[in-house]
């Protein structure tokens, strides 16, 4: 590109990849403006979350670290405002940052390098979700299976409300970019809350799915499941509130229907930026924090390792981007490095970013040679009850669970992970190096006693803090009507 590119970064929250036609034949959600531009951008086969819950991916998209170095272990840990983050990079390069959507920031810092924001968050910014390792595998009611009793049809419920409002500021802002043209670019996220459960759609989407036969779970419930796996159940309900088949069904129809819901918001977007004159300058990214099981192997929602869970998709498009396929494996905290360095900022980035993680933009150019294989994830958040780490590195994903058993698959082979090879002697090798690889980068005595801590800290904050009215870190959006239309000097009332 001869100039900075505008980025426009979209993120879905528990968009799983599978039920994506650009990652599985056959899928059911119907995409169509994903879908071209998947056809038109590059398509990341192997994107991977670095830890399958909202507060710990998203701190490690934004900071390029992982959550043992940025030690956001759960959704009720605090996002340390010293952490150089991707907007305080493209910030350095002259890029004003703003967010429409969710962040789910946890602490007094609500901004974390944007100029502004848009919208509140959709989720409190307190310790509030703060869950201890010494209480053991325990049923939580805000993340039961029991909230499938609802899902379907709805009039409308808190998360069309608010991707509703998400949609119409990042609109506004950019009509607002072209009434007000500048020399700097502009870094603008959008971030839906759909289709995070509760899965429920309104006639418009729901609809859309009369005449599909929604598909039913293909991967059986384990019969001998991990205790990472046990523990979910437990922490899910699962183990006391199984869903019966129509409860399934309804759930993942209007689970797709949500995806349809936001697929149309990303096709609105699309047409207001070649409405404005704005398309060309935009490299546009899309990307969810984590996926959904949606009921594959008898597990819901995220948290666990399973591709349904830790997959992402990640889809790259704009000027200078070779469209196609790639299948090395990368992260959401990959992003971090690679929008610094297509912004710019890659001498900062270097300087003040983590060692966790790096630029993949050379996979963007036609021709290049890959720049990264491998993928880290881990897990210190509520539902297990041990520090729990993978790699993932060519063919073969390789898990640890402290105190616990290992597990390895090989994914070209084995891409439903059916087939656990960890005791195989035909692959000690291969299980030994990815072991070493995991694991050298970690004093893991050392990081569960701190993440432990966090934990107990936390709890004794909440607690302590629980009636204190000036404890209340969420974000109130600020718009100055003084300055809004005609009001405003040199506010132009047309383009």
């Amino acid at each position: 590109m001869s100039k900075k590119p505008n980025i426009l970064l979209i993120e879905a929250d528990q968009l799983a990849a599978f039920v994506l036609s650009m990652y599985r034949s056959g899928a059911q959600a119907l995409t169509p403006n994903l879908d071209k531009l998947a056809a038109e951008g590059v398509v990341f086969e192997n994107a991977y979350s670095n830890s399958p819950l909202c507060c710990p991916s998203r701190a490690s998209k934004f900071t390029g670290r992982l959550p043992s170095t940025h030690e956001v272990w759960g959704n009720g840990a605090e996002f340390r405002s010293e952490i150089p983050t991707m907007m305080h990079f493209l910030r350095s390069a002259g890029y004003r940052c703003v967010v429409s959507g969710k962040c789910h920031f946890i602490g007094a810092d609500q901004l974390h390098g944007f100029d502004k924001r848009l919208t509140t968050d959709m989720y409190p910014a307190g310790f509030d979700w703060t869950i201890d390792w010494k209480w053991g595998p325990v049923h939580r009611e805000g993340t039961s299976v029991r909230k499938l009793g609802v899902s379907g049809l709805c009039k409308t419920n808190n998360q069309i409300l608010y991707d509703t409002e998400v949609q119409f500021r990042a609109i506004e802002y950019l009509r607002y970019e072209a009434l007000h043209p500048k020399d700097s670019p502009f870094f603008l996220h959008v971030s839906y809350t759909q289709p995070h459960e509760a899965y429920q759609s309104i006639p418009e989407y729901w609809d859309r799915y009369e005449s599909v036969d929604i598909d039913l779970p293909a991967i059986a419930e384990d019969d001998d499941p991990h205790p990472t796996t046990s523990w979910l159940k437990i922490h899910h309900g699962i183990d006391q509130f199984p869903p019966d088949e129509d409860t399934i069904r309804l759930s993942r129809r209007a689970y797709h229907a949500m995806i349809s819901h936001l697929d149309d918001y990303l096709g609105e977007l699309i047409a207001e930026l070649k409405h404005l004159k704005l398309y060309e300058d935009t490299v546009i990214v899309f990307i969810s924090d984590h996926g959904d099981m949606l009921g594959e192997r008898g597990m819901w929602f995220k948290r666990t390792f399973f591709q349904g869970s830790l997959q992402v998709p990640m889809i790259i498009q704009g000027a200078g981007i070779a469209p196609g396929r790639r299948t090395e494996c990368v992260t959401l905290a990959d992003l971090c490095p690679t929008l610094a360095e297509l912004g710019g900022a890659k001498v900062v980035s270097d300087a003040h970013g983590s060692p966790d993680s790096s630029s993949f933009l050379g996979l963007l150019t036609e021709g290049s040679d890959s720049v990264k294989d491998e993928a880290i994830a881990e897990y210190y958040g509520p539902g297990v009850i041990e520090p729990w780490l993978a790699i993932r590195k060519n063919d073969w994903k390789y898990v640890w669970t402290r105190n616990h058993a290992d597990l390895l698959y090989n994914m070209a082979e084995d891409p439903e992970e059916q087939a656990d090879l960890s005791d195989d002697p035909a692959h000690a090798d291969i299980k030994a190096e990815l072991r070493a690889r995991l694991l050298e980068r970690y004093d893991v005595e050392a990081v569960t006693r701190r993440a432990a801590i966090s934990k107990s800290t936390r709890i004794f904050l909440q607690e302590a803090l629980a009636t204190n009215q000036g404890y209340r870190w969420d974000y109130q959006p600020h718009f100055d009507a003084t300055q809004q239309y005609v009001r405003g000097v040199n506010n132009p009332s047309t383009a």
